[in-house]
């Protein structure tokens, strides 16, 4: 039961980061894969006014969430956007996002320094018994903050008129403009709210391990399976995805090792991308020539 309990707290944090490309891809059809840059972004940038003593802890959090929106926002508009004029075929928006993780990372780096740093806001100290087994707080938190995060995510998407542009512009851009509908402002808003979940997360992350250059990086590759096994089209798939992952991750690594247990998570992903390619909760999307 333990390995199952760690794994589905953990798969909370892959979740919430997986959020970040589920809503970049609904709406834009592209991905940032500087997301790990941007989870240092928000850390750091707590960091920076964690000084300021007027200021609340959610005022602190809030601050990390907003420095990564609007350079999420402004990444969206000058390092995506222009690599995406030739059709949902132009891929070059893939290489640009490479580069700008390189570049972030070498600007957090050169800014703040390789070592890490501690971080204090928004901690919560020691654990709770969850069905007898004992779990962090901060973990939980980040837990249960993924599931309200997602839930709203959903109920916008489906229930609001905000949800209804975002998948006309995904589905048509060039006929929601002709109706006054901007596909760059729609693009850089879910840019915008993609990269400042993936700071929410650096935040309360970096309150268990610090702040540093590089701690976004091995988070990375574990929310871009839990993306890709859940779904890029389905705000409920990181849910499911991470999960799946998490329970899979830490059941391997009780029974042979943290090394299979790395491995299972990585063989899962090959086994939907074979058996189901847009992911279990994923629609299969038709392309008409």
């Amino acid at each position: 039961m333990e390995p199952v309990i760690l794994g589905l707290v953990l798969g909370g944090l892959y979740a919430l980061l997986a959020q970040s490309f589920v809503l970049t891809f609904i709406t834009t059809k592209t991905l940032n894969f500087a997301v790990g840059e941007f989870v240092a972004l928000g850390a750091f940038a707590t960091i920076a006014v964690s000084s300021w003593s007027w200021l609340p802890s959610f005022g602190r959090v809030a601050v990390g969430f907003l420095a990564a929106s609007v350079v999420g926002a402004l990444a969206y508009r000058f390092i995506v956007l222009p690599f995406t004029t030739q059709g949902e075929h132009d891929t070059r928006w893939l290489l640009s996002t490479v580069a700008l993780s390189f570049v972030m990372l070498n600007l957090i780096t050169n800014v703040e320094g390789p070592s890490p740093q501690r971080s204090g806001t928004a901690r919560l100290g020691g654990s709770v018994d969850v069905l007898g087994v004992g779990v962090s707080k901060q973990q939980l938190l980040l837990a249960v903050l993924a599931v309200v995060i997602s839930l709203i995510l959903i109920v916008v998407s489906q229930r609001t008129s905000i949800g209804l542009v975002m998948r006309a512009v995904s589905q048509d851009p060039e006929t929601t403009s002709l109706m006054g509908i901007s596909p760059r402002l729609v693009g850089m808003g879910a840019y915008a709210v993609a990269m400042g979940l993936a700071g929410l997360a650096g935040v309360l992350y970096a309150a268990t391990v610090g702040a540093s250059p590089v701690m976004g990086a091995p988070l990375l590759v574990a929310s871009i399976a839990v993306a890709v096994i859940g779904g890029l089209g389905s705000l409920w798939g990181p849910l499911l995805g991470g999960a799946l992952y998490g329970v899979l991750s830490e059941v391997a690594s009780f029974q042979y090792g943290a090394i299979w247990g790395e491995t299972a998570g990585l063989l899962l992903v090959i086994a939907v991308l074979v058996w189901k390619p847009e992911g279990l909760l994923g629609r299969r999307m038709e392309v008409k020539l």
